[in-house]
């Protein structure tokens, strides 16, 4: 295996200085940037088409990141960050500091996880803990996991561009919300709800998967 790490340090400083990068997640290949900063958050809707009101998905290094930054969680969401991550599990969290309003629904909440092993995990450690993890293609498009698959238009338009073969593949993370009497589910996915349920009734959580 080639050893990509002085490749990674370079994107990680692109990250840090304000730049985008594209990177492979452990499905698809995303568009990686700060989300603290909201004028690449804008830079990445304008990229991809996306409609406003459709926030995007952030990549935490680690538990620690995501503690750092999110406010009081429930029960059940500690409950799923211990079950399913690291794994790909995108979970709702209000936010304790303030961040770009692109970022957050309708509830004030951002959707993280804290990936499996992958290039996008070791760029958010590289780049202080957080990366955006929309995937690199125009909204609506099929998610990449080529560089061949991603339309010129977004190749062009960022700093780097980290190919490092195909992604994996497979289902998109499952987005959930935790509440205080069970878990709703926002986007099917990698994760089934039967797995969730499964959780709840195990821990002896008398609530439910709402879908």
């Amino acid at each position: 295996m080639p050893d990509n790490s002085a490749l990674f340090q370079r994107a990680g400083r692109i990250i840090r200085s304000g730049g985008l990068v594209i990177v492979p997640t452990e499905t698809f290949y995303a568009l990686a940037a700060d989300p603290f900063h909201e004028d690449l958050v804008k830079r990445i809707f304008r990229i991809k088409r996306r409609p406003e009101d459709k926030p995007l998905p952030l990549i935490a290094a680690d538990r620690t990141a995501v503690d750092k930054v999110a406010a009081r969680v429930p029960r059940i969401g500690r409950m799923l960050m211990d079950r399913f991550w690291p794994g790909s599990l995108t979970i709702l969290v209000a936010a304790a500091v303030p961040l770009p309003r692109f970022l957050t629904g309708p509830g004030g909440k951002i959707g993280v996880r804290v990936p499996p092993p992958c290039p996008a995990r070791t760029l958010a450690d590289l780049a202080g803990g957080w990366i955006t993890a929309t995937s690199a293609n125009l909204s609506g498009d099929p998610n990449p996991r080529e560089i061949s698959d991603i339309a010129k238009e977004i190749l062009d338009s960022v700093d780097l561009v980290l190919d490092l073969g195909p992604a994996p593949g497979g289902e998109p993370s499952t987005v959930v919300e935790p509440l205080e009497a069970g878990v709703r589910i926002v986007r099917h996915g990698a994760v089934p709800a039967s797995a969730l349920r499964d959780l709840l009734t195990r821990e002896g959580v008398f609530a439910d998967v709402l879908l």
